[in-house]
């Protein structure tokens, strides 16, 4: 074995057996794992030319090695090996995602608890952005004597719905009329042209008969808002409080982080087709300096695209989770495509 393929063998070794025990690796340790024999004073004069290189560090004088965020860059983009997803776990995913394809927003969380559950991390998914989405259909529901509700489906498959009320009585024939209206002035229109001046030039163009719609136009003008911005779910926040390695400070910002949908979304939006990993201070915040993030796009169709990700400590089984990540955000592209084509 060439003196360079075997100090790759050796990094691809010590990072996996810090990632399995999060304690400093040593010569004999990897004595005893390496599918290779080689005496512990090579093993000794590799690990400590790979740290002349910053790729692993001695924490303390007399301890093992451990990866620097060089080492385990250097082993995600070249010496990791994947772990493919056995068949039951392929199917437990797909089933339970199944059961949640009545609408984008239940699929997406389950999707997001999944990976959190599987994981033990933090999971994020992100709903196809709605700034190009259309309105697709508008429906109106009575609730109640003087209450409907406004349903707004866009071509993403979002459903948005909003509550007004009345200042008379209303029907079926009031409802339906509503519903007529507005469908012909708002379907196929992009829900971002919904604004405070079309809302205005609309009720205009209604005569007489914006009397008797100011609140229902309101409410459509809300949901078209609401349909616009892009939504995330995140599932298993708490997974991160046991994690040793964020101490208790640092452990607060990533929290406050995680309740911030824009902070979050913007995160994971530059996510490629297959899970990317983005390591400590490649995330750019130093709060996040011993988390990494691994993001991946789903696409259920050429405009409909959305991101997953996982957040976790520096030391996580990658070749696990980015098995995982993939099967689910391929599951999910999958499942949203075709719930968007019925």
């Amino acid at each position: 074995m060439e003196p360079a393929q075997r100090k790759m063998k050796i990094l691809e070794a010590v990072v996996e057996a810090y990632i399995r025990t999060g304690e400093p690796v040593g010569s004999k340790v990897l004595c005893d794992t390496l599918d290779f024999t080689v005496s512990s004073a090579t093993i000794r004069n590799d690990m400590a030319e790979l740290s002349s290189l910053g790729l692993l560090e001695q924490p303390h004088t007399s301890s093992g090695r451990v990866p620097t965020r060089r080492g385990l860059r250097v082993y995600l983009d070249k010496l990791i090996k994947p772990v493919p997803l056995d068949v039951r776990g392929q199917s437990l995913i797909k089933d339970a995602l199944y059961l949640c394809t009545d609408a984008p927003e239940h699929l997406l969380e389950k999707a997001a608890e999944l990976l959190a559950d599987i994981t033990g991390c933090a999971a994020v998914a992100s709903a196809p952005s709605g700034e190009r989405s259309l309105i697709r259909r508008i429906r109106f529901v009575q609730t109640g004597s003087y209450t409907a509700m406004a349903v707004l489906m866009t071509s993403t498959g979002s459903v948005k719905t909003k509550l007004f009320r009345c200042d008379y009585l209303l029907n079926a024939e009031l409802v339906e009329m509503f519903e007529e209206i507005m469908n012909e002035r708002l379907a196929g229109r992009p829900v971002t042209s919904v604004t405070p001046a079309f809302i205005q030039s609309a009720a205009v163009s209604l005569g007489e008969m914006s009397m008797l719609m100011p609140n229902v136009l309101i409410a459509l003008h809300d949901a078209a808002q609401e349909a616009a911005a892009t939504n995330i779910a995140i599932k298993g926040q708490s997974n991160l409080f046991i994690i040793p390695e964020l101490r208790s400070a640092d452990g607060k910002t990533v929290m406050d982080m995680l309740g911030r949908s824009a902070e979050l979304s913007r995160l994971i939006s530059d996510s490629e087709a297959k899970p990317h990993v983005l390591i400590g201070s490649e995330l750019r915040n130093p709060a996040l300096a011993n988390l990494s993030v691994i993001a991946a796009r789903y696409t259920a169709a050429p405009d409909c695209t959305g991101s997953l990700a996982v957040i976790g400590p520096v030391r996580m089984d990658y070749p696990a989770v980015i098995s995982t990540l993939e099967y689910v955000t391929a599951s999910v592209g999958a499942l949203l495509g075709e719930l968007l084509e019925g």
